[in-house]
């Protein structure tokens, strides 16, 4: 190269993460011999203002014009450093990062190896900066709307936020109707109000705003681009009931098929074509094609002839600037036999005994098991969470505490004469709900604290029997139950799989959504211009969920408020003189971000910077070479895999 490299390199001590199994003053003193290396330091912290200031001291001291940072993971701080060297005036792609933490620290124990490992990493890394050449950022003009995907309680928010900024929203529901759980609460009682009474306030606020288009029974099957010019496909399947019904109810009458309601949590069964539920939003009949024979009854005693069972799909294409995805989650469903689940009619789920309290529910807020006023009620508290079910995550679902004791205490209203126990492991009301801990103690609940997990025994007669050790008085506790409800707690959207194959977001170990960082980008996702709202991203409450929607809305506006945003560079590009028109590459891009052009009689590849995401798969594909990544050139890896082996 024909300027003087001068490199930098800063190794973190990240407390004890890295320092306590690496010798950090060793891996420092190594650098220091490296080629290219002019200075070489550690620091306790690096990401920490001094840290960052110490770097940017070093490049106008000593004329640095690479730097390089032997720390964490970059998913969490790569751009944090990035900006720190372009405020000290050099090009930020001249930095690299290496992760000696998650790579290294964290998995081996052993110090001597852990070190030398370190020191390898570091020479790859200083091997590669020598290599890497200044990037310009690519510059998108940005459309001011957004893609709001899910319509539960953090995307109405985070729409309803948006919209009064004076941004187009564009807000999709998989679903016949918005609202998602929350509008089966009976009340939400740090808030005072109703779940659907709260829907409607957002859906009636939404549906007032010329800039707001909902679709309903619809997903988006198709996302390309980046921040600033995302293009996505909107597909609506037909509800084959039109906005000509209303709501006499005949062909609901006249439906020969029944099948569980889910908006009532299967406690009750439906018709094919149905009314999801009271204060549905929008207040239509729908019909479920899975379940639908087709027979035609429904369409024969339509009084206005709104229903059309040969609809079919339609797709809609929009560009918007910045999408959130707020796709919710579902309730954990326990196994057959799990804590006596569908062994008996006696066993519930904390979301039917919610509906079951609802005086808009399915029994008008009549608690009755086999024809009897239950008088021994027990919760088991975090099924599906914390370790409890054989299919449990590790993880607190954070709202089921607080919604078991919210039942216990109606029950026990209710039924003044009742026995209620909640049988926990750990309560945990925290917040704005500690005071339900309290009131139920007042209110004469029983609670029982377990380490091992309860056995639930469900006799041939049907009665049910709970087997509990009491941690407390260290005894076991035979407690014979009228009902058991089973506190389950929240999993990952049951599509949310296939949500992320259009949205390519990653998840973390439990199957929620992964945030680009826990505590400093908790709305943002990896992906430039993708943001996460709600219990997409893990278990939340009502109001944390509204909190979350509003943030990450909050977030977005920061781009939406711009006129240009910039994109990384790390894209792929064609060698065109070693390019042979083959176009290998544009069939194994999976964002359509290559075509072809015409240079001088012969065909090459073309790729567009806004809509490639730099995924490097057409590089690995092509026969001749000619696709290289900017960043990542062939170049780049052999200069790093000669370091290693040396």
């Amino acid at each position: 190269m024909s300027e003087e490299v001068r490199v930098g390199v800063y190794i973190c001590h990240c407390g004890t993460n890295i320092a306590g199994t690496v010798d950090v003053e060793e891996v420092t003193r190594y650098a220091s011999t490296l080629p290219g290396v002019v200075i070489a330091r550690s620091y306790i912290f690096m990401c920490s203002e001094p840290g960052q200031q110490l770097i940017k001291d070093d490049i106008v001291k000593y004329k640095l014009n690479r730097v390089v940072v032997a720390a964490c993971s970059p998913a969490l701080h790569e751009l944090t450093f990035r900006r720190a060297v372009e405020e000290a005036g050099l090009n930020p792609y001249l930095f690299e990062m290496v992760n000696i933490r998650e790579h290294n620290s964290w998995v081996h124990p052993d110090k001597v190896q852990a070190t030398e490992k370190a020191k390898d990493l570091v020479r790859m890394a200083v091997a590669k900066a020598i290599e890497l050449k200044p990037l310009e950022d690519i510059k998108v003009e940005v459309n001011k709307s957004a893609l709001v995907v899910g319509g539960g309680i953090a995307g109405l928010a985070a729409a309803l936020y948006l919209a009064r900024m004076g941004f187009m929203v564009h807000l999709v529901e998989r679903k016949p109707t918005l609202g998602g759980h929350t509008a089966r609460i009976p009340f939400i009682t740090y808030l005072g109000v109703r779940g659907d009474e709260l829907v409607e306030s957002y859906v009636k606020a939404l549906m007032a705003m010329p800039n707001v288009k909902i679709y309903v029974n619809s997903d988006v099957v198709l996302l390309e681009g980046g921040a600033g010019a995302f293009k996505a496909r909107i597909r609506m399947r037909p509800r084959y009931v039109s906005a000509k019904c209303n709501l006499c109810g005949e062909c609901e009458k006249v439906c020969p098929v029944e099948v569980p309601n889910e908006y009532e949590y299967g406690l009750v069964r439906r018709k094919a074509i149905f009314l999801p539920f009271e204060k549905a939003y929008p207040l239509l009949y729908a019909i479920d094609m899975e379940a639908c024979t087709r027979c035609g009854a429904c369409v024969n005693v339509c009084p206005v002839e709104a229903i059309d069972l040969e609809e079919t799909e339609k797709h809609e294409d929009v560009t918007v600037g910045v999408v959130i995805l707020a796709t919710g989650f579902d309730p954990y469903e326990p196994e057959r036999e799990e804590f006596g689940y569908k062994l008996s009619d006696r066993v519930l789920t904390l979301f039917q005994i919610q509906r079951l309290l609802d005086e808009r529910g399915p029994t008008k807020g009549e608690i009755v098991v086999n024809g009897k006023i239950p008088k021994t009620i027990v919760f088991i508290a975090c099924v599906g969470s914390m370790g409890v079910g054989r299919k449990a995550g590790r993880y607190c679902s954070r709202m089921c505490c607080s919604t078991i004791m919210s039942c216990a205490l109606k029950i026990r209203e209710r039924i003044p004469d009742s026995t209620v126990f909640i049988i926990g492991r750990d309560i945990r009301t925290y917040g704005y709900e500690e005071d339900l801990y309290w009131k139920a103690l007042e209110g004469d609940v029983r609670f029982v604290r377990y380490d091992e997990w309860p056995e639930v025994r469900v006799t041939t007669e049907g009665s049910i029997e709970v087997l509990v050790r009491d941690v407390t008085v260290g005894e076991y506790l035979l407690i014979p139950a009228d009902l058991l409800v089973l506190g389950v707690g929240a999993s990952p959207g049951k599509y949310l799989k296939e949500v992320l194959k259009v949205i390519r977001v990653g998840c973390g170990d439990e199957g929620f959504v992964r945030e680009a960082h826990l505590k400093l980008r908790p709305v943002e996702a990896p992906t430039e211009g993708i943001y996460v709202a709600g219990a997409v991203t893990g278990p939340k409450s009502v109001v944390e969920s509204i909190t979350h929607g509003m943030a990450a809305a909050s977030r977005a506006s920061s781009i939406l408020s711009k006129d240009y945003v910039s994109a990384e560079p790390m894209i792929a590009m064609v060698n065109e003189d070693l390019c042979s028109g083959c176009l290998v590459c544009i069939g194994m891009c999976p964002y359509n971000a290559i075509t072809t052009k015409t240079l001088d009689g012969r065909r090459v590849a073309r790729v567009n910077p806004i809509v490639c995401m730099g995924c490097g798969t057409c590089v690995a594909a092509c026969p001749s070479g000619a696709m290289q990544q900017q960043g990542l050139e062939d170049r780049i890896l052999l200069a790093q895999i000669r370091a290693f082996s040396r």
